[in-house]
């Protein structure tokens, strides 16, 4: 089968990525930027980018044979070159489904790429969504400007229903070019070269896109538990970065990054110091049950996303009349400083979960920050500060 496209408007997005812990929550978005390692060094990476030599086998080239019978979720990725506020993806979703629809992918949830890494709970989540909603594959796409060139890049690789929603070195196909359009066509060759049979006639003609999802299995507190006092809390450390069959310039960029995480480290030990209750650090995993086995009664997690999708994530009451996110501070010396964040803006939320239960506590007040370090000690702090009253 061959397709033939009306060229569009190319609308300018690019990808953004973020450092967040666990070892799985790099996975899905590392393979967004597989092949671009292999032709700009010049580029700043982030952490999640220099895992993907441990991810996708970048010697093929393969299309999953299910994909024009089977559902598919399409993750975007922007870069407005300001990582504190997200692009108007979905403007770049739809210009992106007229050529998806055309190809007979049966896109049934268009992410954007925050979104699916944002946080474990989240992560978790969207997982057993989309095997409730029997999802095969998955398509990445991006967009960015490599030596002041716009590019475009696309992969498309099987679900394999795991936190990491892919497994190590399994293959993908993929490609590169300065045109979303010449993009898709080169997809629609692979297809037509694989002798993928079709079966999707029924596509929707605007994207569905992922909204709000329930992350709290148990109940859900403004204040923390007082059972801190006596039981052990698992803090989750920036884990380093496999180093497998690396070499060159992309093992000097992830031995920079675990350089950078080894200090990251080292400030999340200064941020516990004054903690006076029991506490362990770890590397996180999805089997929660593991770290009860070990004597952890509680884990701190983050999420990571704009103030408005933290607060949703979180079952914040939402007000769309306000604008700004304010964040009270209070420093060693009892002074307490207010910061107003831009509520489209990215920041970060601690909470603690409770593991048995699934209950989550979240302070009594916000305190979620621009930054991790200042918004972990601001919920640490709280913490402290709650549990040394009588």
């Amino acid at each position: 089968m061959r397709f033939i496209f009306n060229k569009k408007a190319i609308v300018y997005l690019c990808n953004i990525f973020s450092m967040v812990q666990g070892r799985y929550k790099f996975l899905l978005i590392t393979i967004l930027l597989l092949f671009i390692q292999t032709i700009c060094f010049s580029q700043a990476l982030s952490s999640a980018e220099y895992k993907m030599k441990a991810v996708l086998n970048s010697g093929t080239s393969n299309i999953p044979k299910d994909l024009l019978i089977s559902k598919t979720i399409v993750a975007i990725s922007l870069n407005n070159g300001d990582n504190t506020k997200r692009s108007d993806w979905k403007s770049f979703a739809e210009e992106a489904h007229f050529y998806i629809k055309k190809l007979g992918i049966d896109a049934v949830m268009y992410f954007y790429i925050d979104d699916l890494i944002c946080g474990p709970d989240v992560q978790r989540a969207i997982i057993n969504q989309m095997i409730r909603r029997d999802i095969k594959n998955i398509l990445l796409l991006s967009r960015d400007v490599i030596n002041g060139r716009e590019q475009f890049f696309g992969i498309v690789t099987p679900f394999n229903k795991r936190p990491e929603f892919i497994a190590h070195n399994q293959p993908a196909w993929k490609s590169q070019t300065s045109d979303l359009e010449i993009l898709f066509r080169n997809l629609a060759r692979s297809i037509d070269n694989a002798d993928v049979v079709l079966e999707n006639l029924l596509i929707i003609d605007q994207p569905e896109y992922f909204g709000n999802i329930n992350i709290v299995k148990g109940k859900r507190f403004e204040t923390f538990n007082t059972d801190l006092r006596i039981d052990r809390i698992a803090i989750p450390k920036f884990d380093d970065i496999p180093t497998d069959d690396t070499s060159g310039k992309m093992a000097d960029l992830i031995n920079d990054e675990n350089s950078k995480n080894l200090l990251k480290n080292s400030q999340l030990e200064q941020l516990m110091v004054n903690y006076p209750y029991k506490f362990g650090f770890i590397s996180y995993d999805y089997n929660e049950k593991k770290l009860a086995s070990k004597g952890f009664q509680f884990v701190l997690l983050r999420v990571k996303n704009s103030g408005k999708s933290v607060r949703k994530l979180l079952g914040y009451e939402i007000n769309n009349e306000v604008k700004e996110l304010i964040t009270v501070r209070k420093g060693k010396d009892g002074n307490v400083s207010v910061k107003n964040i831009p509520i489209d803006e990215m920041v970060y939320k601690y909470y603690v979960k409770h593991i048995n239960s699934g209950d989550i506590y979240l302070g009594e007040q916000w305190d979620g920050d621009d930054n991790w370090q200042d918004a972990f000690a601001n919920h640490i702090n709280s913490i402290i500060e709650k549990l040394s009253q009588k």
